[in-house]
């Protein structure tokens, strides 16, 4: 009987810190802004973000839905990135043709490592960009559409939905590709 009683006692000893354990993951895993990550079919997150343009901030916002039935082109960057301003040249020389059938082209500036909107609009004015740059100040954006790397590209659908996504310096060639296939849905 006591052997009984000792090894109910490790069994609910057990149990119970296994129990809250799965549930504060449950609880995470749901929350807005949580880890999970984002990939292809899946609806994007929605964010609302400062505008960043070649003077810094505008004091306009960027909200993401409201270019729903839109396509969209969306890269997370940082101002340090070199692998972002090598990128840069070949989404301009894209954004021309794009934007007249309807794309939008969408940068989100991260402040990892001290970037900040100061860095960001002498990114932009270095290299002349000429798309919205909108900032992510917190990172949450970022956090929530997990990107580890930059750049990383988002191409959505008019309905809201990750069609395609690819990291580092790719190919005006890709990125047509993904747009194309993007705007024939």
């Amino acid at each position: 009987m006591k052997r009984e009683k000792s090894r109910g006692r490790r069994f609910l000893l057990f149990l119970i810190p296994l129990v809250l354990a799965i549930t504060i993951l449950g609880y995470v895993m749901t929350q807005p802004g949580g880890p999970a990550s984002v990939g292809v079919g899946d609806v994007v997150p929605d964010f609302e973000l400062e505008v960043v343009g070649p003077d810094g901030l505008t004091g306009e916002t960027v909200k993401l839905s409201s270019f729903r039935g839109r396509v969209v082109f969306l890269e997370f960057m940082e101002s340090w990135c070199s692998a972002c301003r090598g990128v840069a040249p070949a989404v301009e020389s894209i954004r021309w043709d794009y934007e007249a059938r309807g794309v939008v082209f969408l940068s989100v500036a991260g402040t990892h490592r001290e970037a900040n909107a100061e860095s960001t609009a002498a990114f932009i004015r270095e290299l002349g960009t000429q798309w919205t740059y909108v900032l992510d100040s917190d990172n949450k954006v970022f956090s929530r559409y997990n990107v580890e790397a930059t750049p990383t590209f988002f191409v959505i659908d008019r309905n809201g939905v990750i069609v395609s996504t690819f990291k580092g310096v790719t190919t005006s060639e890709v990125m047509t590709s993904a747009l194309d296939a993007a705007l024939e849905r």
